[in-house]
């Protein structure tokens, strides 16, 4: 782990936790047509499963999000094995449709926190609900939310709700052609999120997942901002797709497109050109090598301490383009992310 320089040590500190992002690799997708230049045996789940529990042992997160597992992976082998190394069962959200065998799951270490309450969000569901004429905005992509209350915290506070933390892993759509289909996937996330927060501001959270969108995509652009800028590339494309919807009025579609979200400004990336400076990537494949997962926190209520290299040694070999994913060592074509991250008295806001 690599330790990021904090000037704002005068904060109050609730507790710490570690936080783990990692896309697995559905086994049912793990396919030689699918990734020609790795060796057959390193696609093989036996062989996979192996190095994945070895990671998961090394990392030790204290909550660990994990994307893309195949449901039977979920129940027969993951569920049982983290069981042992003192995580609770795990909540899973299978995504939806008759072809989908995977979905997302989140784990916490029993001795560090205490499921509150749990949700689970269908982005499929709700653009058929709103706009069931758009059949591109309709994908089988889903999101969880888990209410946790830390244990044992290190601080006093007597508002327990400063204690608990909303975790949202989410996997959204992987077509980037598709501008209009991400941003109503994220846009609906902030919206279910602020119903989950409308009875209180003091609970934090932390969002994570694979966003399928790079640093410069219509999803950051919304999740940082809080709206989306019109003067940006995909602007007219999503509000192409948008505007019949809502009968071609422009005000309306304008208004859907620009209002902001109510955490506008105060989110922020664990990993940022700020707190990690070396060549940054999480999936290496084919002609792909870029940053589409993340991890995403409350910079008025967090500070990162610490952020795991997801690369390891092998830098070099992948300037040099002679690295793949997956391959001997990396179970997956995505790379994990972990963050320590500081959670602060609400209190704190108000010394910035």
């Amino acid at each position: 782990m690599i330790r990021i320089k904090n000037n704002d040590d005068h904060h109050t500190s609730i507790s710490t936790f570690t936080i783990l992002t990692y896309n697995c690799l559905a086994s049912n997708l793990a396919e030689s047509q699918y990734f020609p230049k790795t060796n057959p045996t390193h696609l093989d789940f036996s062989y996979r499963s192996k190095l994945f529990e070895k990671e998961l042992q090394s990392f030790n997160a204290d909550i660990v999000c994990l994307q893309e597992i195949h449901e039977e992976n979920f129940q027969q082998w993951l569920s049982p094995f983290l069981l042992q190394l003192g995580y609770d069962e795990g909540t899973f959200a299978k995504r939806g449709g008759t072809k989908a065998k995977d979905g997302v799951v989140i784990f916490f270490k029993r001795d560090k926190f205490k499921l509150i309450n749990q949700h689970r969000l269908d982005y499929f569901d709700r653009a058929q609900d709103q706009f069931p004429t758009e059949t591109s905005l309709a994908t089988y992509n889903v999101a969880l939310f888990c209410l946790l209350q830390m244990q044992n915290v290190k601080t006093n506070v007597s508002n327990k709700e400063e204690q608990q933390i909303w975790i949202c892993n989410t996997h959204i759509n992987w077509n980037h052609t598709l501008p209009a289909t991400q941003f109503f996937q994220i846009r609906t996330l902030f919206n279910e999120l602020t119903q989950l927060h409308k009875n209180t501001c003091d609970q934090s959270f932390v969002i994570v997942g694979d966003f399928n969108s790079t640093p410069d995509s219509i999803v950051h652009d919304y999740i940082r901002n809080g709206f989306l800028t019109d003067t940006a590339d995909y602007y007219s494309k999503v509000y192409e797709i948008f505007l019949p919807l809502f009968d071609g009025d422009s005000t309306k579609t304008r208004k859907y497109l620009t209002e902001p979200h109510m955490y506008k400004n105060t989110m922020e990336s664990a990993y940022n050109k700020d707190t990690f400076l070396i060549p940054f990537t999480t999936r290496i494949v084919d002609n792909f090598c870029g940053t589409i997962d993340y991890i995403y926190y409350q910079r008025n209520r967090m500070r990162p301490l610490h952020l795991l290299n997801p690369l390891h040694n092998d830098e070099e070999l992948v300037i040099h383009n002679d690295f793949t994913l997956p391959n001997e060592q990396h179970p997956s074509d995505h790379l994990p992310l972990m963050a320590e991250l500081d959670l602060l008295s609400k209190s704190s806001e108000n010394d910035d």
